[in-house]
């Protein structure tokens, strides 16, 4: 008797059957570990299937550079990269999932996307494949993949001039990628769904209590009116309130006026642009409070009243924290590094005082996305880079000591990386 994974198509896919096993082929030609295929064929009831022996005690590669051996899964994965540029083997659909360590040795699955070639991999495919591979890390990790001394790079070619293109087409391949998650964020898909009704529309994780996102879709307003008071000023309204044990923040973007109702009516709402700018920070490293819900009031193309649900970070306001106490070396390193990340990625938050960053017992946390946007012109974005830097400086006027110490944490400015 024998564990076996069983991938199945429709009948209409023999192509697809086709490139699994082709894939499975080339792998195996080229002694590139991947599950033993012990049948392929038609099934009685029509659809095709291919039957992999099942690995057993397997840990995922996304697992495994997340724990304490990280450092070995990164040299197992540079390797076997290396080992596939030179049989003319790549992965058209990089990614974590696609990677299994077994037996001491890392396997290659999801064979439908071996692509081949009758030789070694040029430089630039070779680069091009490995930039897409490190493009699945936060980019927090970047600066430090780039300069592993396991990383492959083709050794037909200068080192310096491979890693100074391995270093563009990363950061394109990155963007790239966020780009089409920012757009997955505000569709169903298998994490999030969308729903509208009474001229409501909400974008939700679909994990969240269904219970409580209708009652907070019929009436948000009697949801806040029950919570804790945090913040209730002229733009925005911020309570505490629970999602049965779960502690959350509700934001409410108010309509001041008329004039900015007429302003804001076919601009896209604050809490929307807040929602997309949290995914975004997460994904490049930056801790942000989890972004739940989001509801929007909308007529049409036409916006109104809107609503942001995230996780409860907890924590302190960093002015309150450290008036009471000296920031920590690891809590300046996280300031130091939301800087480095927002430079490299051209970020631009627009209120950096100190009431948005959280000392959290998780770390330092950045909070108030409602208008951070990333810059394309670099000169454009200096200018705002600046105007951040200079806005969280501020915060520490009365306090001397703590001013000269971020001064110096954050100089000199950063790049654009």
């Amino acid at each position: 008797k024998k564990n076996v994974i069983a991938k199945l198509f429709l009948p209409a896919a023999a192509r697809e059957q086709a490139a699994e096993l082709s894939g499975y082929a080339a792998l195996n030609k080229a002694q590139i570990p991947t599950p033993e295929l012990l049948w392929s064929g038609t099934l009685d009831n029509g659809l095709l299937a291919v039957v992999y022996r099942r690995l057993d005690n397997v840990e995922s590669l996304a697992s495994g550079v997340a724990g304490a051996r990280r450092d070995a899964f990164l040299t197992a994965s540079f390797e076997l990269l290396s080992r596939m540029h030179r049989a003319g083997l790549w992965q058209a659909d990089i990614h974590f999932d696609n990677f299994l360590l077994a037996g001491g040795n890392l396997h290659v699955i999801d064979n439908a996307t071996i692509k081949q070639q009758d030789k070694p991999l040029s430089p630039e495919q070779a680069i091009d494949n490995m930039a897409a591979f490190i493009a699945q890390f936060p980019w927090s990790e970047r600066a430090a993949l780039l300069a592993s001394p396991a990383l492959g790079l083709p050794i037909s070619v200068d080192k310096q001039r491979a890693r100074d293109s391995l270093q563009q087409r990363s950061r394109e391949i990155w963007w790239r990628r966020a780009d089409k998650y920012l757009k997955k964020i505000f569709r169903n898909c298998t994490a999030i769904a969308v729903a509208s009704s009474r001229g409501w529309t909400s974008i939700h994780q679909r994990s969240l209590d269904e219970a409580w996102l209708e009652r907070f879709r019929s009436a948000p307003d009697s949801l806040m009116v029950k919570g804790e008071l945090i913040k209730d000023g002229n733009s925005a309204t911020v309570v505490r309130a629970k999602i049965g044990e779960r502690s959350v923040i509700i934001k409410r973007y108010n309509i001041k006026n008329t004039g900015h109702r007429l302003r804001r009516l076919f601009r896209e709402t604050r809490a929307s642009n807040a929602w997309r700018a949290a995914h975004l920070l997460r994904m490049a490293g930056i801790k942000t409070p989890e972004p739940l819900a989001l509801l929007e009031q909308r007529r049409g193309p036409m916006r109104g009243v809107s609503y942001l649900v995230t996780a409860d970070a907890g924590g302190d306001e960093m002015l309150e924290a450290y008036q009471h106490r000296e920031p920590t070396e690891p809590e300046l390193s996280e300031v130091k590094e939301i800087f480095r990340i927002m430079g490299e990625l051209q970020l631009c938050h627009g209120d950096f005082k100190a009431k948005n960053f959280l000392v959290t017992d998780t770390g330092v946390q950045l909070i108030d996305l409602d208008v951070l946007h990333a810059v394309r012109s670099k000169r454009r974005f200096a200018r705002c880079a600046r105007q951040d830097r200079q806005r969280f400086l501020r915060n520490w006027y009365a306090h001397p000591a703590l001013e000269t110490r971020f001064r110096n944490l954050l100089m000199p400015p950063e790049g654009s990386g």
